[in-house]
């Protein structure tokens, strides 16, 4: 649940118009008359990951539970792909069970570990994945085992 929250939240940064910028810090007015205004990228901003976090476990919906044969392991695969092509769904469990624990998983992580979410993608930081969910808090320990190509 943690590593899908982390793919939706990256996607939906990766959408933003790199361009769109919000103003951030004090807009009194010193006494020498400037104000302590900075424009800062909207996309990692603290304001837009909060709103991120509000609604993305919203998303939960397009994925499905896939077992793996060998491991027995479960984890969480999309279903419905964010460019609409076509995906392979063999061995995908996907009914209202597995989506809305993995919803109710999702809101949980993101309320409990928020401050921790917009730390790590506040900044263009590498395997926020890893570092996030297996090393910062342990949701995932066992998935630094398994390859990248997995996950």
């Amino acid at each position: 649940a943690c590593r899908a929250l982390v793919d939706e939240l990256e996607w939906e940064i990766s959408q933003v118009d790199p361009r769109k910028t919000i103003q951030m810090g004090s807009f009194r007015i010193n006494p020498d008359g400037s104000q302590s205004v900075v424009e800062v990228p909207y996309a990692r901003s603290e304001a837009h990951l909060t709103e991120l976090l509000e609604r993305v476990c919203e998303n939960m919906k397009e994925y499905g539970e896939k077992t793996d044969p060998s491991t027995q392991r479960r984890s969480f695969v999309r279903v419905v792909s964010h460019d609409g092509t076509k995906m392979n769904l063999s061995g995908v469990k996907f009914d209202g069970d597995v989506t809305s624990s993995l919803k109710f998983a999702c809101e949980s992580i993101a309320e409990e570990y928020e401050d921790e979410l917009i730390e790590f993608l506040s900044h263009e930081a590498e395997n926020v994945k890893d570092r996030l969910c297996s090393k910062r808090t342990d949701l995932c320990d066992h998935a630094l085992h398994i390859p990248h190509d997995e996950l």
